[in-house]
C-alpha cells in the first residue's frame, strides 16, 4: 500500500472574518499558509497536490503559481466531484483540513501508515479547536484513505460538512490513529494546530526563518554573512520581495564594481564586491526558507561571478601597465586555483568523504579579504596574497586527497 502514489487533497473553505475569506492565503514568511501545507505533504512523499476550493482569489492564484514554479503538479478543484475526477484510482489521498498543520515527522508517519488512518491529538487544553473523536482524542486535521473511500463518502455527503463526514466514516471504519504530538520534538518546534488567524503562524514563521542560516560552509558565509545577510531576511520576506530580484541585485552590484574598475576606481570596486556577496548570501538564505539547500539561482550567480572576473581582468591590465605581463599570470592563477579546488570535491567524495575546512578559500571569502590586503600592501600585494591563499588551499586539499587515495589502495 505504501508503494502507491500519494496525492495531497488540501481543503480551503470560505471564512467570514479573514482577509479575502480563506485561511489558506494567510501570509507566512513571505508566502502563504497553503504553501506550507503543501510543503508538508510534498516532504511526506506526495507528488500531486489538489486544492479543493470554491473560489480562487488573487492571493491563492499567486500561491498556486509559486508551487507550480517548483515543478509541483498542482490542480484546483471547485467541487468534491471535480476533485474525485482529478484523482487517479491508485493514488492514496492525504487529506489536509482547512487551516490544519502538524509536525513534519507526524505527517510522514501518517503517509507511511496503512490506509485508512488519521492524525490524533489528546483531548485536553490547547486542542479545543480540533474536532472531537471520542473522550480521549481529537482529530488533528490530517487523514489518509483511498479514492474509493472518498467516492463512497461523496455519495452520502448531502448537506453535511466534508471534514466531519470523513472523520465519522474513518472512526466507524476503525482507521488507525497516529499521534500528532511528538514527545521528542524540541520545545521550539510548532505542534499541531488549527490556524484560525494570523497570530498562531508566528511560531511557524520563526522556525522557517531558522532555516535561513546554513549549519556549515565557508568562514565568510558562517561568520560574516550571518551577521550581515541574516538581518535582511525578515524585512525582505515581510515585504514579499522576490528572491530573484535579490539575486539580480547582487549581480548588478558586481557589474557596477566592474564599471568603477573600468574608470580606475578600484577602491569603489573593492567595496562594492563584498556588498554584492552579502546580498547574494541573503538570496541563498531566502531560498533555504522554502526551497531548502541547493536552490541557488544559477544565471544571476554566474552573472555576479562574471562581474567579479571582469574586475580582476581590469586590475591585471592596470598592474601590467605598471609592472609587466607577469601580473596576468598571477591574476589567471587565482580563478584557476578556485576552480581546481571545487573540481577536487567530487573526486574526494568518490574516494572517501572529507569535510572541506572552513578556512579554505572561496570567491566570496576572497572578496572580503581583498580590501584589508589592499589597504596594507597596495593592489599588487593584494592580488599576490589572494592568489597565494587560493593556491595553498588547493595544494592542501590535493595532498589530502592523494594521501587518502593511497590509503584506500592499501
Amino acid at each position: 500500500m505504501e508503494d502507491l502514489p500519494l496525492a495531497a487533497l488540501i481543503v480551503a473553505q470560505d471564512q467570514t472574518d479573514i482577509g479575502d475569506g480563506l485561511r489558506a492565503t494567510l501570509p507566512l514568511a513571505g508566502r502563504s499558509l497553503i504553501e506550507y501545507q503543501a510543503g508538508l505533504a510534498l516532504a511526506a512523499g506526495a507528488d500531486h497536490v489538489l486544492i479543493l476550493v470554491e473560489r480562487v482569489p488573487a492571493a491563492l492564484a499567486q500561491a498556486v503559481d509559486r508551487l507550480r514554479h517548483g515543478q509541483t503538479r498542482v490542480e484546483i478543484a471547485r467541487s468534491l466531484s471535480d476533485a474525485i475526477d482529478r484523482l487517479h484510482p491508485e493514488e492514496r489521498i492525504l487529506l489536509i483540513a482547512d487551516g490544519a498543520i502538524a509536525p513534519q515527522d507526524a505527517v510522514e508517519r501518517l503517509a507511511a501508515a496503512p490506509a485508512p488512518a488519521l492524525l490524533a491529538v489528546p483531548d485536553g487544553p490547547g486542542h479545543e479547536d480540533f474536532e472531537r473523536i471520542d473522550a480521549a482524542d481529537r482529530w488533528a486535521g490530517f487523514a489518509l484513505f483511498d479514492k474509493r473511500f472518498l467516492e463512497s463518502t461523496a455519495q452520502m455527503l448531502g448537506d453535511w460538512e466534508l471534514g466531519s463526514t470523513l472523520l465519522r466514516r474513518l472512526v466507524q471504519g476503525d482507521a488507525g490513529r497516529i499521534a500528532a504530538l511528538d514527545a521528542d520534538a524540541g520545545l521550539g518546534a510548532p505542534g499541531p494546530m488549527l490556524v484560525t488567524g494570523p497570530a498562531p503562524l508566528g511560531a511557524i514563521e520563526t522556525g522557517l526563518l531558522r532555516r535561513a542560516d546554513p549549519g556549515e560552509g565557508n568562514w565568510a558565509e558562517l561568520y560574516l554573512h550571518r551577521r550581515i545577510a541574516s538581518p535582511l531576511i525578515g524585512p525582505l520576506i515581510a515585504r514579499q520581495i522576490d528572491r530573484g530580484l535579490v539575486a539580480w541585485a547582487a549581480a548588478g552590484l558586481a557589474w557596477l564594481a566592474a564599471a568603477a574598475a573600468a574608470f580606475q576606481l578600484f577602491w569603489a570596486a573593492a567595496l562594492l564586491l563584498p556588498v554584492g556577496a552579502a546580498v547574494a548570501s541573503a538570496e541563498r538564505r531566502m531560498a533555504r526558507i522554502w526551497g531548502g539547500p541547493g536552490a541557488t539561482m544559477t544565471i544571476p550567480a554566474v552573472a555576479r561571478q562574471a562581474g567579479g572576473l571582469a574586475v580582476l581582468l581590469l586590475l591585471a591590465r592596470m598592474l601590467d601597465s605598471e609592472g609587466g605581463w607577469g601580473w596576468w599570470l598571477v591574476a589567471g592563477l587565482l580563478p584557476a586555483a578556485l576552480l581546481a579546488l571545487d573540481a577536487l570535491e567530487p573526486i574526494i567524495a568518490a574516494i572517501r568523504p572529507l569535510p572541506r575546512p572552513r578556512w579554505h578559500a572561496s570567491a566570496d571569502a576572497l572578496l572580503w579579504i581583498a580590501p584589508p590586503l589592499a589597504l596594507l600592501g597596495g593592489w599588487r600585494w593584494m592580488l599576490a596574497g589572494l592568489t597565494a591563499y587560493a593556491a595553498i588551499c588547493f595544494l592542501e586539499r590535493f595532498i589530502g586527497a592523494w594521501q587518502r587515495a593511497r590509503f584506500c589502495d592499501k
